[in-house]
């Protein structure tokens, strides 16, 4: 069941004055998702290179959801490159495992694959039965989550291969982002609901993380401090949830059209996949936003950055 859908009306040229956006309230960009047909675009002008570089730099991916691929960025910036990734249709969430592994969520696929960062073939996860798979993370022991969003589900698959498992969750409509914190405590983009939602890893009762004003939660990311940033796709603008319970606040950032994705590099930065703009945008700790040069990019949906980083 589609739970109702967000229409998007992109302007043929240059952003302006005469944008228009449509929103109808619920499934957002996950019914996006399922209208839109483009054609496969196959990638193989270049090559995952996951493992983490060295003095505390990182590449960035972004996965370019209407172009069926997902760019590579090196760190320091640079000409980016396209992974060798084979059959991808609208690419979202992304993860990387501590080998430089790189996990995909091939949504119109319904699936997830994975790009070895030693060059290997892609394989797929093991999964059944998915439905818009959007947002990805990985815990510490290596469990892979899975927002299985056209299910109204969070799905993990442990390492040892022992299986996939549904997360015991109430009331979710269309999970879109996910993030782990430190403690290893799961939590939730609520698309629909317009909420985050947190799940123990002690397996305690699901709870909502206390926010005001949300509307259509996207990407989710955790800073060095622990503070939760979320994408408020609907208000075009990134919440920040203290760690601590300190008031919200929105991240210093401009221009904002349906920001999906985000990530944190090794140096603090925030970088912020400005959907409906074409464009990632970077924010230092010390601020003054800017746009990342990444040429041809087409609503870009999900970033990843290395594991393993010195975030004190």
């Amino acid at each position: 069941m589609i739970h109702g859908a967000t229409a998007i009306t992109r302007p043929r040229g240059p952003g302006g004055p005469g944008r228009r956006r449509l929103r109808w309230r619920s499934a957002g960009l996950a019914a996006l998702m399922l209208l839109c047909t483009a054609p496969l675009a196959s990638a193989t002008d270049g090559a995952a290179e996951g493992h983490p570089p060295v003095h505390g730099a990182a590449p960035l991916y972004v996965s370019d959801y209407a172009d069926n691929d997902v760019r590579r960025v090196p760190p320091g910036g640079g000409e980016p490159t396209t992974v060798a990734a084979d059959g991808l249709t609208r690419p979202t969430g992304m993860v990387l495992d501590a080998s430089g592994d790189l996990y995909i969520a091939d949504t119109g696929n319904n699936r997830v694959v994975r790009v070895p960062g030693d060059g290997g073939p892609q394989t797929v996860v093991p999964t059944t039965g998915l439905s818009r798979p959007i947002g990805l993370a990985l815990d510490a022991a290596g469990t892979l989550y899975i927002a299985d969003s056209f299910n109204d589900r969070v799905v993990k698959v442990p390492a040892d291969g022992s299986g996939q498992v549904t997360v015991p969750t109430t009331g979710l409509l269309h999970p879109n982002g996910l993030a782990l914190d430190g403690a290893g405590n799961l939590f939730v983009a609520d698309f629909v609901n317009d909420r985050v939602v947190r799940i123990p890893a002690d397996g305690g009762p699901q709870t909502t993380v206390p926010a005001t004003g949300l509307s259509q939660p996207t990407g989710l990311a955790f800073d060095r401090r622990g503070d939760l940033y979320v994408s408020d796709s609907g208000n075009d603008r990134v919440v920040v949830l203290p760690a601590g319970g300190g008031p919200q606040r929105t991240a210093p950032v401009t221009g904002l059209n349906s920001p999906y994705g985000l990530a944190f590099d090794p140096e603090g930065t925030l970088y912020i996949a400005d959907f409906n703009n074409d464009r990632v945008v970077k924010l230092p700790m010390r601020g003054g936003q800017r746009t990342l040069p990444v040429a041809g990019l087409h609503t870009p949906a999900g970033l990843a950055v290395p594991p393993g980083r010195d975030d004190h």
